[in-house]
């Protein structure tokens, strides 16, 4: 907080779709692949909205938080055109954090890493939620925690991005000495946030 002037925005831009729908998630987010028709007409209103904002906006911009849903269940492609809109509206070069939620390791790619740091991205999450392979199958996932520390392996390769992991405690089919063993193999991978 103390890098982010008084005066100064912070913006979230949400992206509302993700390789799967989580039993427990709350936000207002769909599986992408039942609804690739509408990610055109989404992506014209989300430019059409960051462009009448940027506008508005006399003040700078401290931190950009690209959330959803999972954006990076976009593909390569769609995210690169995702983060030129941002760049053309918004000055991101003096940004003091720029995050993008990829919290879904099984929406990684080398591919969207690259088109991440290109952009200037400086924090990325990667959210576990939990390192047991039957909670993850339980909340609806179609990754296992081995595809969780293999996409952990990518970023670090592709470097220059501060690590976020988030773990949820409470999980269907977890317990207190589960989700303890989650949270001592998180720590052990040392993530910064």
């Amino acid at each position: 907080m103390s890098k982010v002037p008084e005066e100064s925005l912070c913006i979230y831009v949400g992206i509302p779709f993700c390789p799967s729908r989580c039993e427990y998630c709350s936000f207002v987010s769909s599986d992408i692949s039942c609804h690739m028709d509408r990610l055109v007409n989404y992506g014209k209103a989300l430019e059409r909205e960051i462009e009448l904002i940027a506008k508005r906006i006399n003040r700078p911009v401290a931190s950009l938080y690209v959330g959803g849903g999972t954006p990076t269940a976009l593909s390569a492609e769609e995210l690169k055109l995702l983060m030129e809109m941002i760049r053309r509206h918004t000055e991101t070069a003096s940004l003091a954090e720029f995050t993008v939620e990829a919290g879904r390791p099984d929406s990684i790619t080398k591919e969207k890493l690259t088109v991440l740091k290109q952009a200037g991205v400086s924090r990325i999450s990667v959210n576990p939620q939990t390192m047991d392979d039957a909670v993850l199958a339980a909340i609806g996932r179609r990754h296992t925690a081995q595809d969780i520390l293999t996409a952990l392996e990518m970023v670090r390769e592709c470097g220059g991005m501060a690590v976020n992991m988030d773990l949820i405690a409470g999980l269907p089919e977890d317990t207190v000495q589960g989700f303890a063993r989650s949270l001592d193999t998180v720590l052990a991978l040392s993530p910064e946030n």
